[in-house]
């Protein structure tokens, strides 16, 4: 994940050396300028601070408060609206557990309408969808190759309002006979978050009564053999 992935509002704690010394800033993230997340002043005791090469930061995503952190490789003061804010630049820390979660995949088989590279139109099936990314079937005669922008849009039942997506196909591969691509999502605000967490708890409590379902008909089995 790029830092500019992050939405508008998104916390963040940047850490950095000032005289050698480690300090924490807190901030929020404004907007994307020039290939850099541009967020709030950034002030030491008052003063704002220098620019930096080497920095961290970690970002807080509603509305389960997951914190995902940044290497940052630029942090560039930003002199505007009578004051000093700062664009950054930096890509996610990936970590074991990061890994995992990332593979973390729930089938959904939800339709939805794909529009790739602002030009072709089509019906897209939504195999599966994790807080990275998802999977999708397109329509037929659709293809995309890695690289390639997608903008989907679907509503999900009980829904009164579409959720619109931005994607970036990483990879294309098969789903049984059927093509599909793996796409990244570009940002991920609070509604949709949400919305994949509750199919999570749902798939999640479809294992719990599956288990204990197994569970009372070996129970079962066993009082009949006494």
């Amino acid at each position: 994940m790029n830092i500019t992935e992050l939405v508008q509002g998104t916390e963040l704690t940047v850490s950095t050396l000032i005289d050698n010394m480690p300090v924490n800033i807190k901030t929020k993230a404004i907007s994307v300028m020039d290939d850099a997340l541009l967020v709030g002043p950034l002030k030491y005791h008052g003063t704002p601070i220098p620019a930096a090469t080497q920095a961290t930061a970690v970002a807080v995503i509603p509305p389960r408060n997951m914190k995902v952190s940044f290497h940052l490789s630029s942090l560039i003061p930003y002199e505007n609206w009578n004051d000093t804010y700062y664009l950054l630049k930096g890509s996610e820390i990936i970590t074991e557990v990061d890994n995992q979660r990332k593979a973390e995949r729930y089938v959904l088989n939800a339709l939805g309408k794909a529009v790739i590279n602002h030009v072709n139109t089509t019906s897209a099936i939504i195999y599966d969808i994790s807080i990275r990314g998802m999977s999708l079937l397109l329509g037929k005669n659709a293809y995309a190759n890695p690289g390639d922008g997608i903008r989907l849009t679907f509503k999900p039942a009980g829904y009164t309002k579409s959720f619109e997506i931005t994607l970036t196909v990483v990879r294309n591969f098969k789903i049984g006979t059927y093509d599909a691509v793996g796409c990244k999502m570009r940002g991920i605000d609070s509604q949709l978050m949400t919305y994949i967490m509750t199919i999570k708890k749902q798939k999640d409590e479809i294992k719990r009564v599956q288990s204990q379902s197994k569970v009372l008909v070996r129970d079962e089995s066993a009082d009949a053999q006494e």
